[in-house]
């Protein structure tokens, strides 16, 4: 029972033990989500892509500062709720929010500025082609933010929702190697907890 409801860490069900998690990440995530966000420019023509976008949160903030923004998420009830927190911006076609994959993103080449990943890269499957589908769809120049509360498996909490509900937890090392190679410019910031800002640029050639 206790291991089904931290499950929704990964995938949030349609149910109210999912919806509680959805609810509790915005409220809970949102210190953690404006120390990242503080490292991203906005310009109002700005198109934004947040992936593993959870109850749509930092939607909402991103849709004060640019004029479009996507979310993406795996998890049906996470694009119901974020949908209902911004119901108005998707009316007027500000906003799009749908169900899907990281791996096989459903936009052109280099058509966004921005892409975000708050909370989210420790459950994403071959990582490496999930780094290199958001790559292609970055502009020249675009970032990639990731914010990341755990970047070390070492603290004794992490090691136990690790083993709990089986999720992958990147070092700022790795993350550096892996998306170099892409060719990405990186650079991160941690604080005393050891949580993570990674920010990679798509190298201009």
């Amino acid at each position: 029972m206790f291991k089904r409801f931290f499950e929704n860490f990964r995938n949030p069900k349609d149910n109210f033990g999912g919806r509680f998690m959805l609810k509790s990440m915005n409220k809970g995530h949102e210190k953690l989500a404006k120390w990242g966000r503080s490292y991203i420019n906005i310009d109002k023509e700005y198109i934004v892509l947040d992936l593993g976008c959870g109850g749509g949160r930092n939607i909402e903030y991103f849709l004060t500062k640019a004029n479009k923004v996507y979310g993406i998420d795996h998890s049906e009830a996470s694009v119901k709720m974020a949908s209902e927190i911004n119901k108005e911006a998707i009316e007027s076609g500000r906003c799009e929010i749908s169900v899907g994959d990281v791996k096989s993103l459903p936009f052109k080449d280099e058509s966004m500025d921005i892409v975000t990943a708050f909370e989210t890269i420790y459950f994403w499957d071959d990582i490496e082609e999930c780094f290199k589908e958001i790559y292609r769809v970055l502009k020249k120049g675009g970032q990639f933010l990731i914010c990341n509360e755990a970047s070390s498996k070492k603290r004794r909490d992490v090691k136990k929702i690790v083993d709990m509900i089986g999720m992958e937890v990147y070092t700022p090392e790795d993350l550096t190697k892996m998306l170099t190679e892409l060719g990405f410019c990186c650079d991160y910031n941690l604080d005393r907890k050891k949580q993570l800002v990674f920010i990679a640029k798509k190298y201009i050639r």
